[in-house]
């Protein structure tokens, strides 16, 4: 019984190594067009395309990255962008919407507080912040809270060389 068996299984094999070999192989190559964009054009055509779809602001600031006008999926990944190319975006005007956030004892504050809009994708599962500097006076909003933060972006450096980034507002709605 067990060569029997032995001999159906090896002839099932065989009959499945012949019937695929009567099959067309599949086209796996593509050609590349010739008026293809290399990578570092492709980066500087998006820079460009969002430079160029740039808002003002009510004061008539020139704004280069309006993120609060994009949909949460392009926001999420512009900020993406924004922190593993920070060079980019380095003493641009952007425009910002998120929920606001307050983090005592921070580093980045001299051991003040810190403030960050919290960006989520559509899906609300991931999220990331923008930490960005302002003077609230006593009109501190609530954590959570709906802001939009206009500022440039800067680079900065904490004891040691490490490097981070922020927003210096210029206005915060609420």
């Amino acid at each position: 019984m067990k060569k029997f068996f032995l001999i159906c299984v090896n002839l099932c094999n065989l009959w499945f190594f012949i019937s695929c070999k009567e099959k067309s192989p599949v086209a796996t190559s593509f050609a590349i067009p010739e008026n293809a964009l290399t990578m570092e054009e492709a980066a500087v055509a998006a820079n460009n395309a969002t430079s160029a779809s740039a808002a003002t602001s009510s004061d008539g600031t020139k704004i280069d990255y309006d993120l609060s006008s994009m949909n949460a999926n392009m926001v999420y990944a512009e900020v993406f962008n924004m922190m593993a190319e920070p060079e980019i975006y380095d003493e641009k005007t952007v425009r910002m919407k998120g929920k606001f956030a307050a983090y005592p004892n921070s580093p980045t504050a001299n051991g003040g507080t810190a403030y960050a809009v919290i960006i989520t994708d559509a899906l609300a599962c991931c999220q990331t912040g923008i930490e960005f500097k302002y003077d609230f006076g006593e009109k501190l909003p609530k954590e959570g809270d709906e802001i939009t933060v206009t500022g440039k972006y800067v680079t900065a450096f904490l004891d040691g060389d490490v490097a981070y980034n922020y927003v210096k507002a210029d206005s915060v709605e609420m």
